[in-house]
């Protein structure tokens, strides 16, 4: 198995972030990383990507959450050869929201698809800090200061 992992503390609430990360029709205004993107991120549903490191490749992921906590996009090739998934762990912290995403990746072809480690941290961690962004400036407009 081979991951990548990148966090942060949010000052804005969890349900805040929660919205950010579940709002697909929204993904593509803020600087997710993600280009393009079609269905709905809800438990049970399928969605496909397309991301600024992968370029055109669209990808086809399925959509299994814990409201409120965990989230996870599960995709990958046949028969287990490739499998990729990103899990999106959502903490309270005294007012403020930890954001923990980590992608996993498994599968005897895992050497030969997954070469950019750390392009994809770097992606990882941008997404991170955009929905960090984001939350805490959508934040201040719904508890203002006073």
């Amino acid at each position: 198995m081979q991951s990548v992992e990148a966090g942060a503390v949010i000052n804005a609430r969890s349900s805040i972030v929660w919205d950010i990360i579940t709002d697909a029709r929204n993904y593509t205004v803020w600087d997710s990383g993600i280009t393009h993107i079609t269905g709905e991120l809800r438990n049970g549903g399928t969605i496909r990507i397309r991301t600024r490191a992968g370029g055109n490749r669209m990808v086809r992921v399925r959509v299994q959450q814990m409201p409120g906590e965990v989230m996870t996009w599960t995709g990958g090739l046949p028969l287990g050869l490739f499998t990729g998934v990103c899990t999106f762990i959502l903490e309270f912290q005294g007012g403020m929201t930890h954001l923990r995403v980590k992608v996993e990746f498994t599968g005897p072809l895992r050497g030969l698809l997954w070469t950019a480690g750390t392009e994809t941290q770097q992606a990882l961690t941008d997404y991170v800090n955009a929905v960090k962004k984001r939350a805490e400036i959508l934040g201040r407009h719904t508890h203002p200061a006073g």
